[in-house]
């Protein structure tokens, strides 16, 4: 005859058991300390003393298993906050960029003047048709009335510029995987993501925090009360593409 399974949370008191309900859904003390219904001017201390009591361990522990994740699957899932990066969620793609220069209205009257002198140059050549032909001739006139402009403008100031498109090259730019972000959120890598008028809001679990906790579990040191789960001001980063990165 099989012995049956004792739930730890039954003998637990009423605070107690609110402790490891909360402990289960956030991994964090002093927060499941003050959503057990205690006073938060202690909350770092005393919830790392909670924590350490060797009956809501075993709490902790059972309920972990009833919510089917074992302590293994919550080291690998602490694991995964830790290990999650920005960079997890970023695609760099080569696109082409003009860039704009600034140049002085002498050097652009010149550049008109090659770009007349090689498109007639091509007109007979090409043997270009009657309609091809005056097609060329409305662009040399158009060419021709934009240089006299310019020699206009450049006699009354000789520093005259204009802001023009420069030649294009190839960038590396960095866009979001929407696809990867919402694969993440699902498997619970990242705290929350949201969508703006500016574009998608992502928020990252402290990665810190985590490997605070593994580091414990493997024995690496003893927590001192107050050290972890003491509240951090978030940061934030907006990506070009509008992205907002909280961490």
């Amino acid at each position: 005859m099989e012995t049956p399974v004792t739930n730890p949370l039954d003998s637990l008191k009423p605070n107690y058991r609110r402790f490891v309900e909360a402990y289960c859904e956030c991994f964090n003390a002093s927060e499941s300390y003050r959503r057990a219904g205690y006073a938060k001017k202690n909350a770092n201390v005393d919830g790392c003393k909670l924590l350490a009591n060797p009956r809501i361990k075993a709490a902790i522990a059972y309920l972990c298993e009833q919510l089917a994740m074992s302590s293994g699957e919550a080291v690998k899932h602490m694991a995964d906050i830790a290990t999650t990066r920005l960079n997890d969620f970023m695609v760099i793609r080569m696109v082409l960029k003009t860039p704009m220069v600034r140049k002085g209205l002498q050097t652009l009257i010149d550049e008109l003047d090659n770009e007349m002198s090689f498109e007639d140059e091509y007109a007979t050549l090409a043997k270009l048709s009657d309609t091809e032909l005056a097609a060329h001739k409305a662009d040399q006139k158009s060419r021709e009335l934009k240089g006299i402009r310019y020699a206009l403008e450049l006699e009354r100031n000789p520093k005259a510029y204009r802001d023009v498109p420069g030649e294009s090259v190839w960038v590396e730019e960095a866009t979001v995987d929407l696809v990867a972000l919402a694969k993440a959120k699902g498997q619970g890598r990242i705290k929350s993501l949201s969508y703006t008028e500016h574009g998608p809001k992502v928020e990252l679990y402290a990665a810190d925090s985590a490997l605070d906790k593994i580091l414990q579990l493997h024995g690496r040191y003893k927590q001192l009360p107050g050290d972890a789960n003491q509240p951090k001001e978030m940061q934030g980063y907006v990506l070009p593409d509008g992205t907002t990165i909280l961490f």
